[in-house]
């Protein structure tokens, strides 16, 4: 089956391809962090290829990165933190994951930090499908269509994805893929909310599915974007993690905490697990004493995260506006993107789109051409619209 589209996919060009491809399943077995390395140096070179042809851009609204930057706190600390740069992190890290678990209701032992949440990805890939499984390969069960980097490693380690169709309404379909866990499904893998949907699990629903489904099998839930929703909206799965239940959540600081450059994410998962898991990782010392210190400010800075949900709603809500106003639908989102239906191809669209200074993304679901739009600014979200008034 062909997996879904993740935010880096409409950048990855044949080169990369080849690369993944000349890779045989022993070599990721091997050496998945150098797997690992090349995907991403290979995904390097591409950017800057494209820095060197990029106008002078209006809106960078591809990567669903914070456009407010980090918070005033976090700087601070940044700037505080380069005094003792020369050294790595020991303690910093020790106490980020204190207070991750204090406000999360587990102990620190549940808690693995890393840099960014992408080698999380990467690390359970290996871990339950590749060199690290009592046999490699199995089935991941997931749905179609969802953020795919996890998938497409897993993929590449001889694991089956099998992804059932999504809801009328771009959820999850948890009745249908409770009823296909069988006894070679290796993990069932959710990303909540959904990239490149936007769309939410309803929290009951989800609860009780990780409840009956994860003393059979791993449920592994992607939370990049649990930040956009408020804290009594999201779903309490920590808690289920403190009373024992198989489940492993990854969370990243990419995101509304605006560390995409810092690189910092972390995971919540059982106690017995995490040290076999950090085998398959760059390991806790990745993150830098800077990246930490400035976390540590951040995550206790609710008063930004506040302001940064805030004006993303106050965004999305303009991008809402313009696209209704042009006869489009879209899917009501719960994270910094939105994701709607195109009338032209996507690499068309793309192309129109970054001619008039406006970096933004696409993808294709069930033959239908799709823009997912990070939220910008206020002001990005009206210069996109004027844009897509123009080409649309």
């Amino acid at each position: 089956m062909d997996l879904p589209i993740s935010r880096r996919n409409w950048l990855r060009t044949g080169a990369l391809l080849t690369a993944g491809l000349t890779l045989n399943r022993s070599s990721f077995a091997l050496n998945p962090v150098a797997v690992n390395a090349l995907h991403e140096q290979t995904l390097f070179n591409e950017f800057a290829q494209l820095g060197r042809e990029m106008p002078k851009l209006k809106a960078r609204i591809a990567f669903n990165e914070n456009p407010h930057g980090i918070s005033k706190k976090a700087k601070e600390a940044l700037i505080q933190a380069a005094e003792v740069s020369n050294r790595y992190a020991m303690f910093e890290g020790q106490e980020l994951k204190q207070l991750i678990a204090a406000k999360e209701g587990v102990k620190p032992e549940n808690v693995m930090l890393s840099a960014g949440s992408s080698e999380l990805l990467t690390a359970m890939a290996v871990y339950y499908t590749g060199s690290a499984a009592k046999s490699s390969g199995g089935t991941i069960l997931t749905s179609q269509f969802t953020y795919d980097d996890f998938l497409g490693c897993a993929k590449k380690f001889g694991a089956k994805i099998e992804a059932v169709p999504l809801t009328k309404e771009y959820r999850y379909d948890l009745a249908a893929m409770k009823a296909k866990v069988t006894a070679d499904t290796r993990l069932v893998y959710i990303c909540n909310p959904n990239n490149p949907t936007g769309t939410v699990v309803p929290v009951a629903d989800l609860v009780a599915f990780c409840k009956e489904v994860s003393p059979k099998v791993p449920v592994f839930i992607d939370e990049a974007y649990i930040d956009f929703l408020k804290p009594e909206e999201r779903p309490a799965l920590p808690k289920l993690v403190a009373e024992g239940y198989n489940l492993f959540l990854t969370r990243t600081f990419s995101k509304i905490h605006g560390f995409a450059g810092l690189r910092l994410g972390y995971a919540i998962a059982p106690e017995k697990f995490l040290p076999e898991l950090q085998n398959y990782s760059r390991g806790e010392w990745n993150p830098s004493v800077t990246t930490l210190k400035a976390g540590i400010a951040s995550y206790q800075d609710e008063e930004w995260q506040n302001f940064c949900r805030t004006e993303n709603d106050k965004a999305r809500e303009l991008l809402y506006k313009g696209l209704k106003e042009k006869g489009y639908e879209y899917v009501p989102s719960y994270a910094n993107f939105v994701l709607f239906p195109i009338r032209m191809k996507t690499k068309q669209f793309e192309k129109e789109m970054f001619g008039n200074g406006i970096l933004t993304s696409t993808r294709e679901y069930n033959a239908q051409p799709y823009c997912r739009v990070s939220v910008g600014t206020v002001d990005e979200m009206g210069m996109f619209m004027d844009v897509f008034k123009k080409i649309a």
